[in-house]
């Protein structure tokens, strides 16, 4: 759905950030500041908002320049993320809390492994990752539950997710298609890079460690980038790459 004028300037602060942006930026500043090691994840819960979205903010958070990922129970189950801490020096899961009948505050979980040896020259690789995140989980709270929005997306149901899980099917869920796009699209408007670009970026360590194939990667793609059209009418595309311009041409 396109968002109005009021909502869109809802969502930004008094300097013109994006509240995504100011998400980001807070979960930084409390990685600088933490003396989390590589013994355990430090839990931080200081972050509490409430206008324009009411939800909390929970960052476990973790040091470790050479992490077993077979061994940690956050990411044993999520090898594309080894892929990322390869590339970028951090790996990252997060999930929601929601309470459908509307009486807990939502709660957003961030799971971080950060490479001190790489510190701080990952921040801004990762301020746009939280970028692009934080606005999925959000989007996630306006589907369902406290922060529940008009003519958003239902969930989809938990039978349907887990028979999708670990597939291309996932990112072709209706929920997920909405909250991906919306967070990719997010980020690639803060960062000044255009959207397909940060699709690629997203689904390479899936098609890299062989989560999904070539043709999975493609058919999920043209989804995104038709739901990028349909949504998001100023989104920057690469218009002039051959496999961007065939789904365009297609409409």
């Amino acid at each position: 759905m396109i968002k109005s004028f009021t909502e869109f300037i809802n969502e930004r602060d008094d300097s013109g950030r994006s509240r995504f942006s100011e998400y980001a930026d807070d979960i930084i500043k409390c990685i600088s500041d933490s003396n989390a090691s590589d013994a355990h994840y430090n839990e931080i819960r200081e972050l509490e908002y409430v206008d324009p979205y009411t939800f909390d903010l929970v960052i476990q958070l973790k040091r470790d320049s050479n992490p077993d990922f077979e061994k940690d129970s956050h990411f044993n189950d999520l090898s594309w993320e080894k892929i990322n801490f390869e590339h970028y020096g951090f790996a990252i899961d997060a999930s929601t809390k929601i309470d459908k009948a509307d009486l807990i505050v939502p709660e957003i979980i961030f799971t971080i492994i950060i490479d001190p040896e790489r510190e701080p020259d990952l921040y801004e690789e990762l301020r746009y990752r939280l970028i692009d995140i934080a606005a999925h989980e959000l989007n996630h709270t306006n589907q369902i539950g406290w922060n529940r929005k008009p003519f958003k997306v239902r969930p989809s149901s938990n039978k349907k997710r887990a028979s999708s899980k670990k597939s291309h099917k996932y990112f072709l869920l209706p929920d997920e298609v909405e909250s991906m796009v919306w967070g990719m699209y997010n980020r690639s408007k803060e960062q000044g890079v255009r959207i397909d670009k940060i699709f690629d970026k997203y689904l390479y360590p899936f098609l890299m460690n062989g989560n999904i194939t070539k043709e999975e990667y493609n058919k999920v793609l043209k989804t995104w980038v038709l739901h990028t059209l349909e949504n998001y009418p100023d989104a920057n595309l690469s218009l002039e790459d051959e496999k961007i311009k065939q789904i365009v041409d297609q409409i």
